[in-house]
Formats: structure tokens, sequence, C-alpha cells
């Protein structure tokens, strides 16, 4: 089996709400229920998704269509259409799936049918595996495809209107993945269920979904909302009067900034029931335009690098996610996109300034404007005009004891340590969320933590500068 494990989790949170379906990776006009029914008779059923990574590969991408998933007995369906979920990115986050109404009562288990992954790894076992080379970057499509059943523990459920309930499906690739990248849904020991919400959560929270890229539609001054279209889907985003403004060019820096068209990124907490509430909301561009997010996993001149890609605004020419594109620079712009982080300005200031590939390293995650398209053929081709560093993820090792607010990193992922860097120091702050650990100083040496931030070339190494730190 192949090294340490990726971690899955599907949040089934049931609660009781409305008549309001969401679904945001649903399709662009999302799911409710069409036969009205009163709250006591429903309960809202919401998923969610996350990752992290196994040792021994690379995983650059990984994506898997969840087709369907059903509560029993009854066959009640959670999700309208099959979606493709690109779990990569969610090492220290959770991904929406949906929220669907269901009749109050007692399940005994859900199903859920998985089918088509699809891995983009960088082999790094010292030898060949099935087709794809030592060192190199290979895309796999492993026929694989199973309806996971779980039960046991964690159910029956009894959903009755007024009382929440969620739960953590946890995914051991070390069990579901064997060492010719063969993958069995149903392997022993692959699935394990926890209770939600975790530890530190309250009730009515299910965790954050941050960086949902999309345009402003359907904006309504009146009850501070809009639908975020995004290549996923469509979500409602409710703001408040704790949402956190960043709209650049808008001197009143708040929901009235707004308008229809705009390409906003947003924070937002899921609720119990299924609602977005907008942490910040933050202004990308006045309208959208070809630009894709991707990993950095080679770097092959001063003025060529290549991605993996993790997402787009909106469909590219033949550009599909895990896809590998070869990006040209000519006179871009460098952006830093802060997040709210305090960023050392030596730091910034390095990767604003510069303009050819000298500050981009393998495993940083950019978000870039295309120029003049994509060109499709093999290679897929790009020519840059902005080059924004986002946030990376990834999972190592604490090495030695930390030195509030600071740690140092070992065991690094593949993609560095074959960029020469062998270490990382990570900056903390207020702003940092930790899930599983008081702080930095209950951390120890070799703790296996899975890291969200802004990585920064530092000289011969890296330094992150953390929004998030999950220990493992």
């Amino acid at each position: 089996m192949i090294g340490k494990r990726l971690e899955a989790f599907v949040a089934l949170a049931f609660v009781a709400s409305g008549l309001v379906a969401l679904c945001g990776g649903c399709g662009s006009g999302g799911t409710s229920m069409n036969t009205p029914v009163t709250a006591a008779q429903v309960s809202a059923v919401t998923l969610t998704i996350t990752d992290a990574p196994p040792a021994g590969v690379t995983v650059l991408s990984f994506e898997v269509t969840v087709n369907g998933a059903v509560l029993s007995p009854g066959n009640v369906q959670l999700i309208a259409s099959p979606q493709k979920i690109e779990v990569k990115q969610l090492e220290a986050e959770s991904a929406f799936l949906s929220t669907m109404n269901v009749p109050a009562g007692t399940y005994q288990s859900i199903a859920i049918n998985v089918t088509n992954p699809e891995l983009t790894i960088l082999n790094q076992t010292g030898a060949a595996i099935g087709s794809c080379a030592n060192n190199a970057v290979c895309h796999l499509e492993p026929s694989a495809a199973g309806n996971i059943t779980f039960s046991g523990a964690s159910f029956p459920v009894v959903l009755q209107g007024g009382t929440p309930e969620g739960f953590q499906v946890d995914v051991n690739v070390a069990n579901l993945i064997s060492n010719t990248l063969t993958l069995d849904f149903n392997a022993t020991g692959a699935v394990s269920v926890a209770q939600l919400p975790l530890p530190g959560q309250p009730n009515d929270h299910f965790g954050d979904v941050d960086d949902l890229l999309g345009t402003v539609q359907n904006l309504s001054a009146s009850s501070t909302q809009f639908t975020l279209r995004t290549r996923a889907g469509d979500f409602l985003i409710q703001a408040n009067s704790s949402t956190q403004f960043e709209l650049e060019d808008c001197a009143a820096d708040n929901f009235s900034c707004l308008q229809n068209g705009q390409v906003v990124e947003v924070d937002a907490s899921l609720m119990s029931g299924g609602a977005f509430v907008a942490k910040k909301i933050e202004i990308e561009d006045d309208q959208a335009q070809d630009e894709l997010e991707g990993v950095i996993f080679k770097i092959d001149d001063a003025t060529h690098f290549e991605v993996v890609v993790l997402g787009e605004l909106r469909a590219m020419n033949s550009v599909d996610l895990g896809n590998t594109v070869t990006v040209s620079l000519t006179n871009p712009q460098f952006q830093v996109q802060a997040d709210g982080l305090s960023v050392p300005s030596s730091l910034q200031g390095s990767f604003e300034g510069a303009t050819d590939t000298s500050q981009l390293i393998p495993g940083q995650d950019v978000q870039i404007k295309a120029s003049s398209g994509v060109n499709a053929g093999s290679p897929i081709t790009m020519t840059a005009s902005r080059v924004r560093l986002r946030m990376s993820q990834f999972t190592a090792n604490v090495s030695g004891a930390p030195s509030p607010p600071n740690f140092n990193l070992t065991n690094l992922p593949g993609l560095l340590t074959g960029a020469g860097i062998t270490s990382v120091q990570v900056q903390t702050s207020s702003k940092t969320n930790f899930q599983g650990v008081a702080g930095v100083n209950a951390l120890v040496d070799q703790d296996r933590v899975s890291l969200r931030g802004l990585l920064f070339k530092n000289g011969a190494s890296a330094q992150l500068i953390a929004d998030k730190v999950r220990k493992r």
C-alpha cells in the first residue's frame, strides 16, 4: 500500500429547516424540493468533503465523480446530479457538496456512489508505477467505482425537527489505493465515521468553505445577498454585519460596492442548514476572463513554468482539471493575495517585484490570467498577463521544538524536496486558524500537520505564512 493516508470526509448534517435547498456542485440552478412540506416533516442534509495526501507519491490533482448519496431505508437521494470533485485543495479545507430537504425519520445507513477517479501524480517512488516512469508527472485514470455504505456506530440516525446531527466520513487511502494505483472504495479499513460538529465548532456550524471564486449574480441590496456563480455551481451568499470586505477602488468598502458580473472570492461559514454566511468578500476583477488556478510543479527557465490545473473561473478551450499547462511570461504582473494575513514586506516585495520565474517554486498555488486565451495541444500553453500567489496546501512534519509564533517543517512533499528545499519555516499569527491543536505551543517535534498558507521562496529555503494549521 502507498504511504500514510489520504483522508476524505463527507459531512452529513441533519437539521430541521424550511423549504430552501442549496446544491453548490449540482449545476447552475441548484436543487430544491417541489412539494410543500412543513419544517417538522423535513430535515436538511448537508454534504461536504475534505482530504489529506498519501506519502510515496505526490498527488498534484485528485478528482472523483460523486454520482449519488442515498439515505436508507427509503432511498432518499441527497445529490440531484453527478458532481466532479477536485479534492487536492482540501488538505486543510472542506468542500460543499449539497443540501437537500429529506423526510424526518429514522435512517440506518447512507450509500455514496463514486466513479471515474483521475489522478495527476509526481512519481518519486524510485520505480515506475505502471506506465508512469520514476520522477515523471502522469495523469492516470484507474478503473474503480463503488457504492460506499456507511452504517454501524453512527447509525441509526433519527432526524427530528430542531435537532441537528452531523457525521464525518474519513477515507484512509493507505487502505484504498495499491502500489499500482488501483483503487477499492470498499477495502477493509478504507472508511470510518465520526460525529459532527467537530471539537471546537458550535452546534450550528459545520465548517468553513474558503476561496469560493465566481461571478456575482442576482444581487439583492435589500437582503444583502447574491448568487455566486462558479464552475462547480451556484452558491447563495448571505452577508451580515460581521462580513469583511476588501473591495478595491470603492471608498465605501461594503456591500453597496458589489455589482452583478464582478469576479469575487468569498470565504464563508457553512451553517448546519446549508446556508453560506460570508466571512469575507474580496473583489478579483470587474468581469470574468480566462483564468485558471494551478499548482506549480516545474520551473523550466526564466520565462516558462508548468502547472497542474486545479480550477477555472470559466470553461476554457480544451482545459480540464488535472491537465498540465505550460505558462509563458511576457511582462506579467505579479501579485500576492494576502487574504488578511500579515506578510513580511521583504517577501511580498520580492514576489510582486519579480519580472520572471525567480520567485516561483514548485508547490506554490497560483492564479493565472491569460493574455490571449489558451492554446490547445500537447502541451497546452498559455501566456500570462498576471500571476497571483494564492494559498497553497500541503502536509508535513513539525521539526524540532516550535519557537512561537513560528515552527519548522520537515518530511516535506516531493514537489519541494525535488526543488532542493528541505525545510520550511511556518509563521503563524492571531489570524491563523488551528484545528486539532490549541496553538503553536501545543505542537511537538514530528507532529503531522496539514497547512494552508502563502508559500514564498526565501533564499535557498521557503517560508509559509500560515492561514490554517490542522494537526493530523
